[in-house]
């Protein structure tokens, strides 16, 4: 039997993730009659996380372990000649050589051909996108300029080891820039273009999802951090996922939610494009034949305004509401945080290992 092909979305995280995954889980039934096979996430938004993670032979919640088995039940039933799973969480796993070789196997085992896509990001923006997301979600209370300078030069913010992935287990590499135009244009149509799909007839091809947040966000979620959890204490994933709902059902209660922080000087963006130019560019190269500058022209020698608060001082409004909003908030986050069914110990509930 001839091999299907399996299109596999890895991320990374702050690349329109949440709105590819929103559209695949909407139109599954669309999908499906165009011959791509779209299998239940397991999740309410959408992401294939427990599929991907058991494929990785990661441990997962008890009601999420038969998730492998499901999909394989799934792939083997369907008629459809290509496969879809996306899940961001794969970026993480996926670096680690034995890891990956176990998520290929089972790819193999099933007679699938993979494809993978990624969306490379310029590092400037993905870290201060990065910020927001980690902090807004309780897995960090340090400072933007200490998260940076902890970070900036991290492997894993560079793009040639997708290369080196995807020849390590002969699967395609499809790479798609997310450029501030993809941002305006919508990734979801970028997206289908990938897999071979004409975007124009489906009405919400260019759906947002999870917009980055805003300073005042950031600013509440790092001040409980700071009181709640405390220094050297590590949050586990169901705290850090209650504490992330809780916050964004108050600040939307409370008409306080806000998008567009940034961190970001021009001084320091230009430091970090400097130290990935030359590996961005051999990535470019490679992939699309054009030099980094040129794909993502419109990101690079962006012109930044930093609004955190404590970098750029809030007005006495905005500081009386936001402390306000911690002492509002303050005795919820302590309460998730004594939660012993929150705190139970187990690989998949340890932020860390979840990362990969």
């Amino acid at each position: 039997m001839a091999k299907r092909v399996c299109y596999i979305h890895v991320g990374p995280h702050k690349t329109g993730s949440s709105a590819i995954q929103w559209f695949l889980k909407e139109h599954r039934a669309e999908l499906y009659k165009q011959g791509y096979f779209v299998p239940e996430s397991g999740t309410v938004h959408g992401g294939h996380h427990p599929i991907a993670r058991k494929l990785c032979d990661r441990e997962v919640p008890e009601h999420q372990r038969s998730a492998a088995a499901k999909f394989a039940a799934a792939v083997t039933e369907t008629p459809c000649e290509v496969v879809i799973l996306s899940s961001e969480e794969l970026d993480a796993l996926l670096r680690n050589s034995n890891t990956a070789a176990t998520f290929f196997n089972r790819i193999e085992e099933l007679n699938l051909e993979p494809k993978l896509i990624f969306f490379p990001r310029n590092q400037s923006q993905l870290i201060n996108s990065r910020y927001a997301q980690v902090v807004k979600a309780f897995h960090c209370s340090e400072s933007f300029g200490t998260f940076v300078e902890a970070s900036w030069r991290s492997p894993i913010l560079g793009y040639s080891r997708l290369i080196e992935l995807a020849g390590a287990f002969h699967a395609e590499l499809i790479a798609r820039p997310f450029t501030a135009e993809t941002v305006t244009r919508g990734v979801v149509p970028e997206f289908l273009h990938a897999i071979g799909i004409d975007p124009s007839q489906f009405s919400v091809a260019s759906v947002r999802r999870n917009e980055s947040s805003g300073p005042f966000t950031v600013g509440v979620a790092r001040c409980l951090s700071r009181l709640t959890v405390g220094p050297g204490k590590q949050v586990t994933w169901l705290q850090a996922e209650r504490c992330k709902k809780r916050l964004a059902e108050y600040l939307q209660e409370k008409r306080l939610a806000d998008t567009g922080y940034c961190g970001l000087t021009n001084a320091l963006a230009m430091q970090i494009e400097k130290e990935w130019q030359h590996q961005n560019d051999a990535f470019a190269r490679q992939v699309w034949d054009r030099p980094w500058a040129e794909v993502f022209a419109v990101d690079i020698g962006q012109d930044f305004r930093p609004n955190d608060f404590e970098i750029s001082q809030p007005d006495d409004f905005t500081e009386r509401r936001l402390r306000q909003a911690i002492h509002d908030m303050r005795p919820a986050m302590e309460k998730i945080m004594l939660d012993p069914a929150l705190a139970v110990r187990a690989a998949w509930n340890d932020l860390h290992r979840r990362a990969g």
